[in-house]
């Protein structure tokens, strides 16, 4: 990587995530608040570092810095990981990826589109990542390009959730099927669900019928205390398996995700509880493996029955879906990621306007203060004010093609290089309000 000293401006990003390490090594680096907020110190005090934050998630850790006057940021990243951590990285044969401006910046913004994430789409990352800026400003690792850079990130992420149809579609199979819920019975505000099981599946597709609304539950479960902490948010009723007979005719959603070698739900307890309904829809979600639920209940009137297979066919098709959307992402990447690399270069820009600007006008002083006792007093501010206009018209054209160097790249940027020189502008001579800027 380069030295990064050669480009202060540059915006760095060095990390892992579920594309290169496994799940273990991923979990272990999983940062608290407190060890965010140290890291962050560190990469300010130790690595000079004018702006940085920390992304840390279960698929990622990520660690974007601007400004870092250390020559091999990967290293002091593992180092600091090693410290925070206590995992050495390297030692156990895994390299952290890095990114330069302007790489860096699309992979932030692929990031927060939820385009790098394990499930593509997924909408959850682009709260994790304004979390990440919550956390940069309460450490003193925020600044003026960070917030920029995810307020562009996030703007990013929302254009491709509503201009595009990444988002849609079901990816989880628990969704999947409350989905199906939906559109087999309707409204689900005034539908109950029986659970069977109490384990993270369970949970999970209980989870998402609260969601859509489901507010009755019961629960049935071998394990009464995992069934107790799963049912306390939705203040559900907890019984037996054995109780199952019963209590399956008050549901209109069964959930069925244990690890039972047989069936638990079986053909005549559900023809028996279809009677009591009067034939009212039933819908079953089989998530087990092995089954829970026996086959021919699909055959009973009314009765729609979705296991694993059927529910993994939904989600791949709506992963093929989104897929498909990926390039309109895309291109709304290139777009924002064009815009901010705009504003950034300007920030190179900007002080050698002002600096350029300024050093012809103050040859226009220099040259009026001498000539000034040859003019009547009455003169002097028609004499001031054709010195401005002088300056202005010989400046407007040369300082329009400056602003616009920042448009072309590296290329552009080295144009700025040539008038710095041509002109001995310095960068000690830029403002104090042009530092700050940067």
């Amino acid at each position: 990587m380069t030295n990064a000293t050669d480009a202060p401006l540059d915006f760095l990003c060095v990390g892992l995530n579920h594309e290169t390490s496994p799940l273990e090594i991923r979990d272990a680096l999983v940062m608290t608040e407190q060890e965010v907020e140290r890291a962050i110190h560190a990469l300010r005090d130790q690595a000079g570092a004018e702006e940085a934050l920390v992304l840390s998630t279960c698929n990622r850790t990520e660690i974007y810095a601007r400004g870092v006057a250390v020559p091999d940021l990967p290293l002091f990243v593992n180092n600091l990981l090693r410290e925070i951590k206590g995992m050495d990285l390297g030692a156990k044969g895994h390299r952290l990826y890095s990114y330069r401006e302007p790489d860096s910046i699309r992979h932030l913004f692929r990031v927060a589109c939820g385009l790098n994430s394990q499930v593509l789409g997924e909408p959850q990352i682009a709260g994790q990542v304004k979390d990440a800026l919550t956390m940069a400003e309460r450490s003193g690792g925020s600044g003026p390009v960070t917030e920029r850079l995810l307020d562009a990130a996030l703007r990013c992420a929302k254009r491709a959730r509503t201009e595009t149809g990444i988002g849609r579609g079901p990816i989880s199979s628990a969704y999947a099927g409350v989905n199906l819920a939906a559109k087999v019975l309707g409204h689900l505000g005034d539908k109950r669900a029986l659970v069977i099981g109490s384990g993270e599946m369970a949970g999970l597709a209980m989870c998402h019928l609260m969601d859509a609304g489901v507010t009755q539950f019961t629960i049935a479960a071998r394990n009464r205390g995992r069934a107790e902490s799963l049912a306390a948010p939705a203040r559900a009723r907890i019984v037996t398996l054995e109780a199952i007979p019963v209590v399956l005719p008050g549901a209109d959603i069964v959930v069925c995700a244990t690890s039972a070698p047989n069936f638990v739900v079986t053909e005549p307890v559900v023809r028996a509880a279809m009677r009591i309904r009067k034939n009212r829809p039933l819908l079953l979600l089989d998530f087990a493996v092995p089954r829970d639920v026996d086959p021919q209940t699909a055959r009973l009137p009314n009765v729609f029955l979705h296991d694993l297979d059927a529910l993994g066919a939904i989600v791949a098709q709506s992963l093929e879906q989104r897929r498909a959307e990926a390039p309109k992402v895309e291109a709304i990447i290139d777009e924002e990621a064009s815009r901010f690399l705009r504003w950034h270069r300007s920030l190179e820009i900007k002080p050698t306007v002002t600096a350029f600007r300024s050093h012809f006008e103050r040859i226009a002083r220099e040259e009026l203060e001498r000539h000034r006792g040859r003019f009547r007093p009455e003169d002097q501010p028609a004499l001031e004010a054709l010195a401005r206009g002088i300056v202005q018209k010989l400046l407007h054209r040369p300082t329009t093609r400056l602003n616009r160097a920042g448009e072309d790249g590296s290329w552009g940027l080295r144009q700025i290089d040539v008038v710095r020189d041509l002109f001995e502008i310095d960068r000690e001579e830029e403002t104090g309000e042009n530092r700050d800027a940067r």
